[in-house]
């Protein structure tokens, strides 16, 4: 009976299972258990016929400030258009805010969920262990469509997602398909 149940919110999504590469039917589901709609799986986990996987990039100090960041507790910190030319500059692109919200859910935490994120020490290690750190806002290559000059960001900490003003300056953090 618990297959029943299962299958109904993918079929009701309009899923197929495998038919996106880079997640399993077990990690569809949690992302949907997570409350991710479709189009986040979608970018979280891709189309492609090959399984891709991202290797993260910090931009070298250097890279950072040659094209106008700052390095803020080591971190390169930036505008987001700034952040962008960081990223290119690095070999890389700035992630998609899908893909920043999937390093929360890999690492066992639930988006937007401030005070379980922040508690949950498992969680709490496994995102620093894959590079990032608490105390800042990671920005993401998603504008928000609504509130225009403005870009999709995640506070790791508590697995926070929201938007800040593109001349505000986030963490940069580089993605680029690996090897």
């Amino acid at each position: 009976m618990k297959l029943k149940f299962v299958l109904v919110p993918l079929a009701v999504l309009g899923f197929a299972v495998g038919s996106y590469a880079d997640c399993s039917k077990d990690d569809i589901i949690k992302l949907i258990d997570k409350g991710f709609t479709k189009k986040e799986i979608k970018g979280a986990c891709g189309k492609s016929e090959k399984k891709t996987s991202l290797k993260w990039i910090d931009p070298s100090n250097k890279t950072c400030m040659s094209y106008g960041g700052k390095i803020k507790d080591g971190i390169c910190s930036a505008t987001w258009s700034t952040a962008k030319d960081i990223c290119s500059a690095s070999s890389g692109r700035l992630p998609s805010i899908y893909e920043l919200k999937k390093v929360v859910v890999d690492c066992g935490g639930t988006i937007d969920d401030f005070n379980n994120n922040k508690a949950d020490s498992v969680y709490q290690n496994c995102y620093k262990q894959k590079g990032f750190s608490s105390s800042r806002y990671y920005w993401s290559s998603t504008a928000n469509s609504i509130f225009t000059s403005t870009a999709w960001h995640v506070y790791f900490i508590g697995g926070d997602t929201g938007d800040f003003y593109e001349s505000y300056n986030g963490y940069v953090r580089c993605v680029r398909a690996g090897q």
